[in-house]
């Protein structure tokens, strides 16, 4: 072999070898910051004449900084944005995001374990039966171009959809203000002998409540109280994720028939139960767990700060 020859094959052999290499390893601007994000509805089902809500988080891990930090949130079914908060390591962060649809939000200066949530709740556009949501995050705002291998891909990025729901017996939405209220179907007879309704609700959780004779609840005698003979239906309402709340919120419950001297409250995991006995006439919620009774309209008002299972005795 000549000497131009042994030249040639050397400086192919050379650049072979350097593809190789790159193949395997990659270009060094491949990396994606270290980072955790998480979505979804809140509450999963709602009723009509209430907002659909939604909440994302985002942990960033990574050792480097970022210089800003985008997320979008795209909807379908819906008609406007009804309610925005965000929070970075507990703390409220004002005029992060922008006010229209598709929601953009901006932050600067992203350090190693700070954390982000976003909480946004949108009302549902007329006759949609879905409301669905997807948070992206980025660095760069741009959408995913390579699989997600690159600076800058999205975190996220999943649907999350809220149902509309039009059983009677059921009520959800998001907490748009506060001292907000949730509730079924109010008139009660014999095919609808219970309606049960949440009031004074913190602003920014969701809130379910559902009666009806298919909710059950595991249920224990004690000496004051048999569960055999509880009247009416159980009461089982969600209240943002389970939380003891600082102020008491109410649940009325009306009934077609029957009057209570008592409930059972059961909650918790393992499940704990407690007895409710009545208020006293003056300042009720004082004496929170507690309720009162108002004949003329056959209604129990209780008043908690948990969220559970209820049923009269």
């Amino acid at each position: 072999m000549d000497r131009a020859r042994n030249r040639r094959w050397a400086a192919s052999l050379a650049m072979t070898s350097l593809i190789a290499f790159q193949v395997f390893a990659g270009p060094a601007s491949a990396a994606v910051p270290l980072a955790t994000a998480s979505s979804e509805a809140i509450p999963a089902v709602y009723s009509a004449g209430n907002a659909a809500g939604f909440r994302g988080t985002y942990h960033y891990e990574d050792g480097s900084a970022l210089a800003k930090l985008i997320l979008t949130i795209e909807t379908t079914g819906a008609s406007s944005q009804a309610f925005i908060n965000v929070k970075k390591n507990g703390s409220t962060v004002a005029n992060a995001c922008g006010p229209s649809l598709p929601v953009v939000c901006t932050f600067k200066q992203v350090r190693t374990n700070d954390t982000f949530v976003v909480v946004a709740a949108f009302t549902p556009a007329a006759n949609a039966t879905q409301v669905s949501a997807t948070y992206s995050w980025s660095s760069t705002g741009s959408t995913a171009s390579d699989g997600g291998t690159s600076h800058g891909d999205i975190w996220d990025g999943i649907t999350h959809t809220a149902t509309l729901s039009t059983d009677p017996n059921f009520a959800g939405g998001f907490v748009l203000s506060s001292g907000g209220s949730i509730q079924n179907l109010q008139a009660v007879s014999a095919s609808n002998r219970q309606a049960t309704k949440l009031g004074l609700l913190p602003v920014g959780v969701a809130a379910t409540v559902e009666d009806g004779p298919d909710v059950t609840s595991p249920c224990t005698d004690t000496a004051t109280f048999v569960c055999a003979d509880a009247i009416g239906e159980w009461s089982e309402v969600f209240v943002g994720d389970g939380q003891t709340f600082s102020s008491v919120f109410t649940i009325s419950i009306v009934y077609y028939q029957g009057t209570p001297k008592g409930f059972i409250h059961t909650f918790g995991d393992p499940l704990q139960q407690e007895e409710i006995g009545p208020c006293p006439k003056k300042n009720p919620a004082s004496a929170a767990p507690c309720f009162t009774w108002t004949a003329s309209s056959n209604t129990a008002t209780i008043y908690t700060f948990h969220n559970g299972s209820y049923r009269g005795r």
